[in-house]
């Protein structure tokens, strides 16, 4: 798995590098851009360079607008605090919602992410408590289930009318929630798929858990402070997003034993 998605990033950068070179010469305006270790999308490589796709399609979306990407690593609830105070100028991976537009723009969506509901396998001998949940509606009424998210976030627009999601604990990491969920102390974890398929692996630990439900799947974009880019730079940015070639199949959803995906435009997190 980890090497498809190397393979997928070195030819996104192959592709950021053809448009830089077709650039004219010039100064770059600098933006700066917040980042957090959020393998595979964000991360120090073994090579102590900043890495993972998220990084290398700014990269190249930004280089390809005349734009250079300066890197700052902020915890996510850090970075919004600047974003609405205009004083940084680039998020990345982020959901458009009303709250945000009051304080920033954004990009066209260069990538899907994929939220779903993962269990820990039944220890044999034991009952498999997700037996019966055959849709979403059966989720949503189930009153025995340990849950938990990330802090803050929302797992569906309609997760105020499912009541087991709405109840999940909410924890402040993603790694505190699959350690909760391997000591089988959590029934289930909400989570970002990619992320938890890359700790899993690094834990070697995929055998042990199961994609119960692919929640949904979210476009996420590039979000700019208010002032950070003017609309001509939008634009261009956007052009280069247009451009940019069909995602590769290791970053594909899962297959998970329920799909309760349906085409959505107000997202969850991120």
């Amino acid at each position: 798995m980890r090497r498809h998605i190397q393979a997928a990033i070195r030819s996104a950068s192959s592709l950021g590098l053809l448009l830089t070179l077709s650039l004219p010469l010039g100064a770059r305006e600098t933006l700066s851009v917040a980042w957090s270790h959020w393998p595979p999308f964000s991360e120090i490589e073994a090579d102590g360079e900043l890495g993972g796709l998220d990084v290398t399609l700014t990269r190249q979306i930004l280089r390809g607008a005349n734009l250079e990407p300066e890197f700052r690593n902020l915890p996510w609830a850090r970075a919004l605090h600047l974003m609405a105070r205009q004083q940084l100028d680039v998020a990345m991976g982020a959901l458009k919602t009303p709250e945000r537009a009051r304080f920033a723009r954004f990009s066209a969506p260069y990538r899907r992410a994929s939220f779903v509901l993962l269990s820990h396998k039944a220890a044999p001998g034991n009952p498999d408590r997700w037996q019966g949940i055959r849709g979403l509606a059966d989720l949503c009424q189930q009153t025995g289930l340990r849950l938990g998210k990330l802090r803050g976030t929302r797992p569906l627009p309609l997760s105020d009318a499912c009541p087991s999601l709405r109840q999940a604990s909410e924890y402040n990491s993603d790694d505190r929630l699959i350690a909760l969920l391997l000591a089988r102390r959590l029934d289930g974890v909400i989570i970002e798929w990619q992320y938890a398929r890359h700790r899993l692996a690094q834990l070697g630990a995929e055998e042990f858990t199961l994609c119960q439900v692919l929640l949904h799947q979210q476009p996420v974009s590039l979000m700019f402070a208010s002032q950070a880019v003017s609309d001509a730079e939008l634009a261009r940015i956007d052009a280069v997003i247009a451009d940019l070639p069909a995602p590769d199949a290791a970053f594909a959803p899962p297959v998970c034993r329920l799909d309760g995906s349906q085409p959505r435009e107000e997202g969850t997190q991120g």
